[in-house]
């Protein structure tokens, strides 16, 4: 059977060009056009056509064998069949959108992204959008982890959040994600007060007003000595250092130990560290351990890193670039070797950057002279 003509590899080109004709063959865009055509058109007729701009990026990595493609890429990152029928849903219009959006921004795996928002909406059953889950996904928020007694809140929340980003454009949803990140630690706090008439506007005041009362909390625990009893549970950095250089990859690691400095990370990275009481809060009981990653020639961080303790191990919760974004691959080695040397504990050698961890008073083996893996 014929794909309709909007559906065919011409007709897909032009809707992510979005313009009404295809290139000429003097103009610079005629050969990928050519390549986008001879590609699509080759597809098998059980991948979704509408799905090829999301594809296209990702076009090397896949195997298109018994309707595999984007559909087994996706499930081997965690996509559930109910959730794939989410992004499935997408059309055209909102696929070539999407692709036209993060290929501005430079990324070429966004399609990953939208996993954990699909799986979430579908379990959640509420009406997906590509609004919708993008702007999930700018935000990083999934459901995937909240208690079954909260679901019911969190359904709300996102029922909200769905009608608030309804005919938005992806820029304006990104805008909003930085209110999402806000909305999700004061749903994250458990003391929430919504129903199913509560708008997204009254969720946004209910957590602003949140996280003034967790400020003025704050300053109640300075002015009362209480600063210094969490001072106390602060996590080391390893060896001692709060600040250090990459030996890697030159980067300057800033260990976040103030509240004014979350604050003025989130004023240069666009992100959430420093617009709620709740990260500050995590570092000065102890369960929490954040760092800026910094180039010396760059006023603008490169990363921000958030470990995490658990039952007594470290993990990465999250490692952000500017606006949430991917930071790249030097920003996740980096993040490893952080969480790796909190974990084991050690010190920075300032010759080797080696770093050795103790058990019972002795080294343990196997961590010296580990320069790639550790900083």
């Amino acid at each position: 059977m014929r794909a309709p003509d909007d559906l065919t590899g011409a007709g897909i080109y032009k809707a992510m060009a979005a313009r009404p004709r295809l290139p000429k063959p003097w103009e610079p865009d005629f050969e990928e056009a050519k390549a986008f055509m001879a590609w699509a058109d080759a597809i098998p007729e059980s991948t979704s056509r509408a799905l090829l701009p999301m594809i296209w990026p990702l076009r090397d990595r896949l195997q298109f064998q018994d309707g595999g493609g984007l559909n087994g890429f996706l499930k081997e990152r965690g996509l559930t069949k109910p959730a794939w029928k989410v992004i499935a849903g997408l059309s055209l219009a909102e696929s070539a959108a999407a692709y036209n959006y993060y290929r501005g921004k430079g990324d070429m795996t966004w399609a990953v992204r939208l996993v954990k928002p699909a799986v979430s909406v579908k379990e959640l059953e509420v009406e997906a959008s590509l609004a919708l889950l993008f702007t999930m996904a700018e935000a990083d928020i999934s459901t995937l982890s909240v208690p079954r007694p909260y679901q019911q809140d969190w359904r709300l929340m996102l029922k909200a959040l769905s009608d608030a980003v309804k005919d938005k454009s992806l820029s304006e949803c990104a805008q909003i994600s930085g209110d999402v990140i806000i909305v999700r630690d004061y749903f994250e706090s458990g003391d929430v007060d919504v129903s199913s008439t509560t708008t997204w506007a009254e969720m946004k005041a209910l957590a602003d007003q949140w996280v003034i009362n967790a400020r003025a909390e704050e300053m109640e625990y300075e002015n009362g000595g209480a600063a210094v009893e969490l001072a106390n549970e602060i996590a080391a950095s390893p060896g001692g250092v709060d600040l250090f250089t990459d030996a890697v990859t030159g980067m300057t690691v800033h260990r976040l130990t103030a509240f004014d400095q979350f604050v003025a990370e989130s004023d240069a990275m666009g992100h959430c560290i420093g617009r709620s009481q709740n990260y500050f809060n995590k570092h000065l009981n102890g369960t929490g351990a954040f760092y800026s990653f910094r180039l010396p020639d760059q006023a603008r961080p490169v990363a921000t890193l958030e470990l995490g303790l658990t039952e007594g191990t470290w993990r990465i919760c999250q490692v952000r670039g500017p606006s949430n974004r991917d930071p790249g691959e030097a920003s996740h080695a980096l993040s490893e070797r952080m969480r790796d040397a909190h974990q084991v504990g050690g010190e920075i050698r300032e010759t080797t950057y080696e770093l050795t961890g103790f058990a019972g008073g002795r080294p343990m083996p196997g961590l010296d002279q580990t320069h790639s893996r550790y900083f």
